[in-house]
């Protein structure tokens, strides 16, 4: 138990001095973000090296672990360190020279593969459901299924990530009900990354001294994320009610963001400040606005994993709050603004994502 606890304590001195050292760190990596006063509106260069933080942390504590014989589930290891990892460092390549939005789909479709070869035990015959009747399915049909939720999702996550809290709230969020629900090696990762998140919260949404997440982290995390969740659902400690409930605002409003960008003639891979979390906070303010938005997550994420059978319900009442909200905010759009600038020209969140810069 001692050693395990020394094991946390690194991983999270790790992040924590990453997050503390963030500005040479980031200068060195070359990972910092300029505001731009359109959508960037953070008033300082930023560095973006919060994923580094946690990624490095998670990688520290998995290799440590796996050679001191304290990770029993070798196989799930082996796939959050060789694909976490790889996808990491595809949103850290991106968030230092770019990448095309192709680029970083196959990527993600080659990690995704390989971490359900390396790990066969989160490929299963059939949908854990309370809601339909089990069947079983196709091995092409759930390999599609699920290629198409982890783009979906990773991608998704990675366009929230524009106001600071957002991405690593929702990390923190998800993977404490991960400890919750499940066990074993599965547990004790989900417990790692909760407390490298509030590591990360910590400095993040500290007045002085700013980092944001970067796309290493939106990526890496939301990625390791989703191979748990994929796992907990095959193992039948999820239903996938719950876990539409869980991913249902990031992935909703990226579905919303595509199809209105497009409409406007505009391409669907440019970022934007047309965001839910941007809604909530013209709304409500800042603080508020992120409030609204972690609570309906947490409230509705929190219920469905105590009370699956629940699920149907929050996914009404967050239903109802994300489009109550966006019809409010549109009809608020026809009334000519007094004291707001215009924005349509800031109004191109590419699916490589905001990684933080739209933080104020």
């Amino acid at each position: 138990m001692g050693y395990e606890l020394a094991l946390l304590g690194i991983a999270m001195g790790a992040g924590a001095l990453i997050c503390s050292r963030a500005a040479p760190i980031g200068r060195w990596l070359g990972v910092l973000d300029h505001p731009d006063n359109t959508r960037k509106r953070h008033r300082r260069v930023t560095p973006q090296v919060g994923g580094v933080a946690i990624i490095s942390g998670l990688m520290l504590w998995a290799l440590a672990a796996s050679v001191a014989g304290l990770a029993a589930d070798a196989q799930i290891i082996r796939a959050v360190v060789f694909c976490g990892a790889g996808v990491a460092l595809v949103g850290f390549t991106d968030d230092q020279n770019g990448m095309s939005p192709l680029a970083r789909l196959a990527f993600l479709v080659v990690f995704i593969l390989t971490a359900l070869t390396l790990d066969p035990e989160l490929v299963v015959s059939r949908i854990n459901s309370l809601i339909f009747v089990p069947g079983d399915i196709p091995l092409w049909a759930y390999y599609g299924l699920i290629v198409v939720a982890a783009l979906g999702v990773v991608n998704s996550v990675n366009m929230a990530d524009g106001q600071d809290g957002v991405a690593a709230g929702m990390f923190a969020i998800w993977t404490a009900c991960l400890t919750y629900s499940t066990s074993g090696t599965s547990r004790s990762i989900a417990g790692v990354l909760l407390l490298l998140c509030l590591v990360f919260l910590f400095f993040n949404l500290k007045p002085r001294g700013k980092v944001f997440l970067g796309d290493c982290g939106s990526y890496g995390v939301t990625f390791v994320v989703g191979l748990l969740v994929i796992l907990a659902h095959a193992r039948g400690q999820l239903t996938i009610e719950t876990v539409i409930v869980w991913f249902f605002i990031p992935v909703v409003d990226c579905l919303r963001l595509l199809v209105s960008r497009s409409r406007r003639g505009s391409s669907p891979f440019r970022p934007d400040r047309d965001h839910f979390h941007h809604r909530l906070e013209d709304r409500l303010g800042k603080r508020l606005g992120l409030v609204s938005y972690l609570a309906s997550v947490g409230l509705s994420s929190v219920v469905s994993t105590l009370a699956p059978h629940w699920a149907p319900v929050c996914l009404c009442v967050l239903s109802g709050f994300y489009f109550g909200m966006s019809v409010k905010r549109e009809r608020d759009a026809s009334i000519p603004a007094r004291h707001t600038g215009d924005l349509r020209a800031a109004n191109v969140v590419s699916i490589s994502g905001d990684r933080g810069r739209g933080a104020a």
